[in-house]
């Protein structure tokens, strides 16, 4: 059972040892409590990292599949670009046919 008055003459502690005692509580306390709100700061900053990173991941994987798009894109247009070489040059050839005839 705990009192915030002096303990009675008949007490162990004296008054000096009292105050002192209740002190060094108080600094505890005070302690505690500064441990408990860095605690719950670095939760905070922690679950904003968290986030933060989950945003990360997220753009990243739409970057993953435009890469992907645009390198599908990019071999379908080379393919059409080497279509339109042969038959440049198949056209080329015919022509210089004709002439030499």
């Amino acid at each position: 059972m705990s009192t915030n008055h002096p303990p009675s003459p008949s007490a162990s502690v004296s008054e000096d040892e009292y105050i002192r005692l209740k002190l060094e509580l108080a600094q505890a306390r005070a302690a505690t409590d500064t441990s408990r709100l860095k605690a719950r700061q670095l939760i905070s900053k922690r679950d904003g990292l968290r986030e933060d990173t989950a945003k990360n991941r997220a753009e990243s994987e739409e970057q993953q599949q435009i890469l992907a798009q645009t390198q599908d894109s990019n071999m379908k247009l080379n393919e059409q670009i080497k279509k339109a070489e042969v038959e440049r040059d198949r056209l080329l050839k015919k022509i210089q046919g004709e002439d030499s005839s």
